[in-house]
């Protein structure tokens, strides 16, 4: 996504820390999918904290996903917009378990929240020269 894999690395190791995020999820035993562009991030979720990550979806498949083109994800990574915003004027759309993408919103903002504080200067630098 960003030219290189260790932003996953980062943000997870950072929402794994962060307590508001351990709350948000507490209850949850499942999976998400990240639909950026052509590429993907599955994360799977348990007792409160991402426990593994890939780069494609296994064969059991997502909970539920969250598509959007790299551009949106960009955008949302550099903090032009928010997760909510995004969702509003459709740059990211949810697919599958909607019950669980909405129980679980607060969870994904402290994500992409993580996902902005972690993101290189050059990004947002790049996306705000455009």
């Amino acid at each position: 996504m960003f030219g290189n894999e260790s932003w996953v690395t980062e943000t997870v190791a950072a929402v794994n820390d962060d307590e508001a995020f351990e709350r948000a999820v507490r209850y949850f035993d499942g999976s998400v999918a990240m639909e950026i562009g052509d590429d993907i991030v599955w994360l799977k979720v348990y007792r409160g904290e991402i426990i593994d990550t890939e780069p494609y979806v296994p064969q059991f498949g997502a909970t539920f996903r969250l598509v959007g083109s790299e551009r949106a994800w960009q955008r949302l990574a550099a903090g032009e917009t928010s997760f909510s915003q995004a969702l509003y004027e459709t740059d990211v759309r949810t697919k599958g378990n909607k019950l669980e993408a909405n129980r679980l919103r607060d969870a994904i903002e402290l994500f992409v929240r993580h996902l902005q504080a972690t993101t290189p200067d050059d990004l947002s630098r790049m996306e705000a020269e455009r």
